[in-house]
């Protein structure tokens, strides 16, 4: 009987030698994970990865400033839309109601509607309302993407 060494292990067995698997070449699966896991951490904190987090922190809360703030400017320029409008509808009754012969009646009809309308735009302006009816907002996506990535820079050291 011949008593062989295990080279790979280094074991002193009888007759037949032992072959103990390998963990370094195939791996199991779950060594394969956290490997994978340590890379992908790796990248993240790299300057790399720290980037592409800001950039994709500031599209998502682009879309977040978007969502939230969008429709209420649109809802607050619809309502001065419809105010001007409306105001434009009472000037009008009130030229075709009173005979403009008599001045002083329209005169005192027309200040007291430019008043009422005066008094709800200040309060429009006031409350957010920028003076643009339709088109361009101001919380498009490249506006609510600048704003999110002005927070994100003012925040640190």
């Amino acid at each position: 009987m011949e008593m062989e060494m295990n080279r790979r292990d280094g074991i002193m067995v009888g007759m037949t030698s032992v072959h103990r698997p390998s963990h370094k070449r195939g791996g199991s699966q779950n060594s394969k994970c956290k490997r994978c896991c340590k890379r992908f951490t790796t990248f993240l904190f790299s300057h790399v990865g720290l980037c592409a987090l800001v950039i994709g922190y500031s599209i998502m809360g682009a879309f977040a400033f978007r969502a939230l703030e969008a429709p209420y400017e649109v809802k607050k320029a619809e309502h001065v839309s419809h105010l001007r409008q409306e105001t434009v509808r009472r000037l009008w009754e009130i030229t075709d109601k009173l005979n403009v012969l008599y001045k002083d009646n329209w005169t005192r009809m027309v200040s007291h509607e430019v008043r009422h309308f005066q008094t709800e735009l200040i309060a429009a302006v006031k409350d957010g309302y920028d003076g643009k009816d339709g088109g361009s907002q101001q919380w498009s996506f490249s506006g609510a993407f600048l704003y999110s990535l002005t927070v994100i820079t003012t925040i640190g050291k």
